[in-house]
């Protein structure tokens, strides 16, 4: 029940001596349903009022009960953690906080399902803050599992089509060239199978993989489209 509350009576400790160290764990022990219940109203209310800085003060106070009372993999302790996170993010923090943003995807995937509500968010938050830190590789994977996760439906391949475009996107920056065409084709047939766009409305994508073509020396593949589609680009 302690472990992940260990760190801080022993910092408290080191730093402020026994009666502090004492304190903390008095204020520990008086946690109760009761207590934390009303803490999760005021973040609550906090949150549909826009209010991200005082959202963020009840959440980490919220965050501070659940460690005691519930156990990481407990769905509460997941929701509690993934709803500070989002207070976080909103309020244009998400930053200073990876270690959460990390443990509350990583908690939701295992325990609740990478289909769940709380891990969709997890995982968006998880995404953000990787892009954020220019970890392209490790967005891949999160896009990657967004995709794998959706079914066969049309309301899907709306998701779908926004996650392949964020998919071919990530694999230019991080110089994946075959699988950035593999994408880009992908994308444009979902795009044309939903919307039927025309030459014009695709021009950027068609444009993204005559480059990549052409970064490929795949010319043949490139004069090809560009002739199709009256693309005005040099290679």
């Amino acid at each position: 029940m302690k472990r992940g509350w260990i760190y801080l009576p022993f910092l408290l400790f080191v730093f402020l001596g026994h009666t502090t160290a004492g304190y903390g764990a008095q204020e520990e022990t008086n946690w109760t349903e009761k207590k934390l219940g009303k803490i999760i109203l005021k973040a609550d209310r906090a949150a549909r009022q826009k209010k991200w800085q005082r959202a963020i003060t009840y959440g980490e106070q919220v965050l501070k009960g659940v460690r005691v009372l519930d156990r990481p993999e407990d769905a509460r302790y997941i929701t509690q953690l993934k709803n500070l996170n989002r207070y976080y993010d909103k309020a244009g923090r998400l930053n200073e906080v990876p270690g959460r943003v990390k443990e509350g995807y990583m908690l939701s995937r295992e325990y609740l399902g990478v289909r769940h509500g709380t891990t969709m968010m997890s995982r968006t938050l998880y995404y953000k803050f990787l892009i954020f830190a220019r970890n392209y590789t490790g967005a891949i994977t999160l896009v990657q599992e967004n995709i794998t996760s959706l079914r066969e439906s049309k309301n899907e391949d709306y998701r779908r089509h926004h996650y392949l475009k964020q998919l071919y996107s990530l694999y230019e920056m991080t110089g994946q060239l075959e699988k950035e065409e593999q994408t880009l084709l992908r994308f444009l047939k979902l795009d044309k199978r939903m919307f039927d766009s025309t030459d014009e409305e695709n021009r950027k994508v068609f444009l993204s993989l005559a480059n990549n073509y052409c970064r490929q020396k795949k010319f043949e593949k490139f004069n090809r489209l560009i002739k199709a589609h009256n693309l005005k680009y040099v290679c």
